[in-house]
């Protein structure tokens, strides 16, 4: 009876303590991830002094290697203080025109261009519309403008000939070469 006593207090006594030490743990890692999070967006802005160059609708235009046109716009931009090059931009929007096709539209809600080596990093609910009907939704999307090359991560596409969903992808040889990796679900609809 004694031991019988001694294990139904330990019981009882976990019982009242685990949730406590549960909850205690989630609130912890709850202020852990919300705390890197500041710490990340927080390095990634530059400080804004009186002597940066802020712009308002900024324009950016250039040609590919592969004959392409592309057309780079935002609603503001900022260049950052530490490397002229860096441009930081709020709602960006690509156009790429090739000779003999319609137009491919980006847009993202955050971008950052190299004006050195024209490339664009697109981050945040990144969309793509292609005339030929088909839509992508990305989280973040690196644009190679010379080359015409385009790579990113956890895609969702649909067009008239399927769907696809993946972790990576990459496009090249003007939009030709589609790969996905990571995950992928395909959905082909028949003719």
């Amino acid at each position: 009876m004694e031991r019988r006593r001694r294990r139904l207090v330990w019981v009882k006594f976990l019982r009242r303590t685990l949730p406590v030490a549960a909850v205690a743990t989630l609130i912890g890692v709850m202020g852990q991830v919300a705390w890197r999070s500041l710490q990340a967006s927080a390095a990634t802005t530059p400080v804004v002094s009186e002597s940066t160059v802020r712009m308002v609708n900024p324009q950016f235009t250039g040609s590919g290697r592969d004959g392409s046109n592309y057309l780079l716009t935002a609603q503001s931009g900022v260049r950052d203080p530490k490397d002229d090059a860096r441009i930081l931009l709020d709602k960006p929007t690509v156009t790429v025109n090739r000779p003999g096709e319609a137009a491919t539209h980006t847009v993202s809600n955050s971008g950052v261009f190299r004006e050195d080596d024209q490339s664009l990093s697109l981050q945040g609910d990144v969309r793509v519309e292609e005339a030929g009907g088909f839509h992508f939704v990305a989280n973040n999307a690196v644009i190679d403008t010379n080359t015409g090359r385009v790579a990113g991560g956890n895609v969702q596409g649909q067009g008239p000939t399927g769907a696809v969903q993946s972790g990576s992808y990459s496009v090249s040889d003007k939009g030709d070469r589609m790969v996905f990796k990571g995950g992928v679900r395909t959905q082909l609809k028949g003719r």
